[in-house]
């Protein structure tokens, strides 16, 4: 089993393996091959993994680190809290067209903090910058209201997300195979709400200081 500290000099292949982190038990991540050398956090492409949850299951992680499946938020934030991270967005839609968005510097608060998207750093990419709008907000869930829309809550229609007023992006929408609907969104690269992403996967690596 691999600390996390330590996996940061080893690089990523193809495979799953257990990790430790401060405070939690060993849990499973999946590192990617495309790009290498990052971890993968969410995972999105065939819609066979129910990401309509509940905030505890946004908390703990929920699906197959194989298939689809979503991190966990209080691992997002034990990781990040543990040193300075990148992140990695590859996204993809139905005519096979990919793209993607980097940020130098990830990092996600505490649950006292309702999970805020606290840092993004800079960003780069060719799929345009759908996130910054959303830094500084808290996380919301169906169940869980901490968008800033009063009387609304967008993660009831767009899943669970760092809402802000309006959608940028919403990659934890419902999943429609033929693209057509309003579920997973990066609107920079996609301006279309009707329109919706069948690939996913948000990465992580530790920042090279």
């Amino acid at each position: 089993m691999r600390d996390w500290t330590e996996r940061r000099n080893l690089g990523c292949t193809n495979f799953i393996y257990q990790i430790k982190v401060r405070d939690l038990e060993p849990f499973k991540v999946s590192c990617a091959t495309s790009p290498p050398g990052w971890t993968v956090i969410q995972r999105r492409i065939d819609g066979s993994e129910n990401f309509n949850r509940t905030w505890n299951d946004y908390k703990y992680g929920f699906g197959n680190v194989s298939g689809e499946f979503f991190i966990g938020l209080e691992k997002l934030h034990r990781m990040t809290e543990a040193r300075p991270h990148e992140l990695y967005i590859k996204l993809g839609d139905v005519d096979g067209s990919t793209s993607y968005a980097q940020y130098d510097d990830f990092k996600i608060g505490s649950e006292e903090e309702l999970y805020e998207l606290k840092n993004l750093g800079n960003f780069s990419g060719e799929a345009g910058d759908s996130l910054t709008y959303n830094k500084n907000q808290k996380f919301s869930t169906f169940d869980r209201d901490n968008d800033n829309i009063i009387g609304f809550n967008c993660a009831s229609t767009y899943g669970a997300w760092w809402h802000n007023y309006f959608l940028n992006s919403a990659l934890n929408g419902k999943y429609f195979e033929d693209g057509k609907g309003n579920g997973i969104i990066w609107y920079s690269w996609h301006e279309d709400y009707d329109e919706s992403l069948t690939f996913v996967e948000m990465m992580i690596r530790p920042k090279s200081l």
